[in-house]
């Protein structure tokens, strides 16, 4: 790393400074006040387990892959230390994740830096580093979330490096194409859903130097929100959830790839300067005709493919596509900052392949072939140790989604939720959206009449601007940024996935930022352009800076305090669990995360699944899972809402004359300890 200048010095010291003050805190902070989450807790004990010879299990006895690889592996040896100490991994822990949060926002204000006014890349960095909003969602969970950060942002970082390569005129080497394989594994392995970034970026390094690289992807996420709304809107959301998803991802799949075909062949990919706008329509017609009438195919053919469609999904199709594929390429065209040039015959797609396929064809296969031999040897290694592809997790959580009502909250609630735009119900855009809402509820505005108007002064900002924006956007690497933020969001929502969390969506975070950042270059850009005008901005972005740390360092201090508690127990649960179960008993939950970690000479089980191996999965989607719990782990007691077991999915007539009720014993809230055997004992 390049030598720090004064402000990355101070913002270490300071970043490591605070959680220094917390890391030695009174040890029942830890559980009470900072790591409150149950999923940290599944890493640390499975990462514990491991380090003590016991496999990756977190009951000790189920094999379970649950978690992204990465942030598992980063955890082993901080939590092997739990053997002599169960809070000495978490004050360890805390530094690492304040070193994540240093590190993450170094590399943020030099890949801003770069590119904007150094006041603005300052502040930016200085909000990500000392953020409530971001440090409760990233940095204090001790969730993958921090090396999904840095992982992203040294990502963009070198692309960035190689977009400057090859603006100087030096061709990429395999060597510098196989680096960016392995960063974009490092972001894929830190968290298993950054597939999409993964994707996207090869096809922005792939298609270098052309339109295609930003226009495919950009045309990918508006072909699936086209398709999914079109069958949302005759579905409804709920059949669509429950019959239709698979049917409109596998829809979609099919017809983007045509449309990429018929878009390259008939020059939708070439650069709008060089096409009239007579010749735009013309390409546009038959471009998108030729998809449409495949769709239609698909809608007659149903009953041999198996492939269920409405039949307004083609004209949905047909219209959305059309206005956007005119809307972006004479877009793409208004706002390119250089000249109008003339067609010389280049921009022929017959010619432009003929002349690169061979050095696309190497780049694609040095970096995605990198890419699919990682990812095939993690499959297959998860498929050896554990008998699934994949983490089960996620695949009970795809489960629960399909569900309709359940205890874990269901997939998406309404159409725009399902992009992630529903700001009553979204998680994903909400570093953007709480702020409109803010606005919005001072204003006789409403939220999408504000969200309008920062859109109108944006897209002003960047037609007046075109050669900043454009330079900007590309060195930043926005484009396969927000795109693939796009598509994680899209495809989250349009799959029945349930208990999504507020930290999935870093990818976003960044994205917000970032974009954020641009967006305060260009509207100082006159303001700059003066002795005067550039100390104001130094000014109010330090003073930003200055009262950002204030509210990071008292928020942290007050918190974390030295004083010791009356209650030493690290949660009042435990004593409830320790004083009414016998030594050695097996107790099991849903959830537990927290509890299996800290309580001493008794066993939790995960009962979820979320943790729990793939069988067990199996057997929970059979209604088999007491019978699996009783035979295989011998479980004793269930700690739980006994309505949650008896009358919400996925429990609900699994654990009907199971469990019963131990005379005597208190509740904890809605909780009670049960006995578990088979009935009739």
């Amino acid at each position: 790393m390049k030598r720090f200048n004064w402000f990355e010095i101070t913002l270490i010291v300071i970043v490591m400074g605070v959680h220094l003050y917390a890391a030695f805190s009174t040890a029942q902070n830890f559980p009470q006040r900072w790591f409150t989450r149950d999923d940290a807790y599944y890493y640390f004990k499975v990462a514990q387990n491991i380090s003590e010879g016991h496999g990756s299990t977190f009951d000790g006895v189920n094999p379970t892959n649950g978690y992204h690889p990465l942030w598992l592996v980063a955890n082993i040896p901080i939590f092997a230390l739990a053997r002599f100490d169960i809070i000495l991994p978490l004050r360890l822990l805390t530094l690492v994740m304040a070193a994540l949060s240093a590190a993450t926002s170094i590399l943020l204000y030099r890949l801003l830096r770069r590119v904007i006014a150094e006041p603005i890349a300052l502040l930016a960095a200085a909000f990500w580093a000392f953020s409530y909003v971001v440090h409760n969602i990233v940095t204090q969970p001790g969730m993958e979330t921090g090396i999904v950060a840095l992982s992203i942002v040294l990502l963009l970082t070198q692309l960035q490096k190689h977009e400057l390569r090859w603006r100087e005129n030096k061709p990429a080497t395999r060597q510098e194409i196989s680096l960016l394989a392995l960063v974009a594994l490092f972001a894929l392995f830190s968290r298993l859903d950054a597939i999409y970034l993964l994707l996207i970026v090869g096809v922005w390094i792939v298609f270098r130097g052309t339109p295609l690289r930003s226009l495919l992807p950009a045309d990918m996420l508006v072909t699936l929100i086209l398709l999914v709304t079109a069958f949302v809107q005759r579905a409804g959301l709920k059949i669509y959830m429950l019959n239709f998803a698979e049917n409109a991802i596998l829809t979609f799949g099919l017809i983007f790839i045509v449309q990429s075909l018929t878009f390259y062949f008939f020059g939708l990919y070439a650069h709008s300067k060089h096409i009239s706008p007579s010749l735009l329509l013309r390409r546009a017609a038959i471009g998108i005709s030729i998809p449409a009438i495949f769709l239609v195919i698909l809608i007659l053919l149903a009953g041999v493919t198996g492939i269920n469609i409405p039949r307004a999904a083609a004209l949905y199709y047909l219209a959305g596509m059309t206005l956007w594929t005119l809307i972006s390429r004479w877009g793409y065209a208004a706002l390119s900052p250089w000249p109008n040039l003339p067609s010389n015959g280049i921009d022929s797609p017959l010619e432009t392949l003929r002349q690169n396929w061979r050095t696309w064809f190497e780049r694609g296969l040095t970096y995605f072939g990198i890419s699919s031999l990682a990812l095939g040897a993690y499959m297959l290694i998860n498929h050896w140790l554990f008998g699934t592809f994949m983490p089960v997790s996620g695949q009970i959580k795809r489960w629960w989604g399909g569900l309709g009502d359940n205890a874990y909250g269901g997939a998406a609630k309404s159409l725009l939720d399902i992009f992630g735009l529903d700001p009553r119900e979204s998680q994903s855009w909400e570093l953007l959206f709480n702020p409109l809402k803010n606005i919005a509820s001072q204003t006789p505005l409403d939220f999408w009449a504000v969200f309008a108007v920062l859109t109108v002064m944006v897209a002003l900002l960047a037609f007046l601007n075109r050669q900043k924006t454009a330079n900007a956007i590309t060195l930043l690497g926005l484009v396969p940024l927000a795109v693939s933020a796009g598509l994680h969001t899209t495809f989250y929502g349009a799959m029945p996935y349930a208990a999504r969390h507020e930290w999935y969506w870093v990818m976003q975070m960044l994205t917000i930022v970032i974009g954020l950042a641009l967006f305060g270059h260009l509207v100082t850009a006159r303001m700059r352009q003066t002795n005067i005008g550039r100390g104001t901005v130094w000014g109010l972005s330090l003073l930003a800076s200055v009262w950002l740390v204030w509210g990071f360092a008292s928020t942290i201090v007050n918190r974390m305090t030295y004083e010791i508690p009356s209650d030493p127990a690290y949660m009042d649960v435990l004593t409830l669990l320790e004083t009414n179960t016998e030594p050695g008993a097996v107790i099991g939950m849903t959830g537990g995360g927290n509890i299996g970690y800290y309580i001493q000479d008794r066993t939790i089980v995960n009962m979820d699944g979320l943790i729990n191996s793939y069988p067990y999965f199996k057997a929970l989607q059979a209604n088999q899972a007491p019978q699996y719990l009783l035979d295989n782990i011998g479980m004793d007691y269930v700690f739980a809402n006994p309505y949650l077991l008896l009358s919400t999915a996925p429990y609900s007539y699994q654990f009907q004359g199971w469990i019963e009720e131990i005379p005597g014993l208190p509740n904890y809230g809605n909780k009670q300890i049960l006995h578990f055997g088979s009935p009739g004992e």
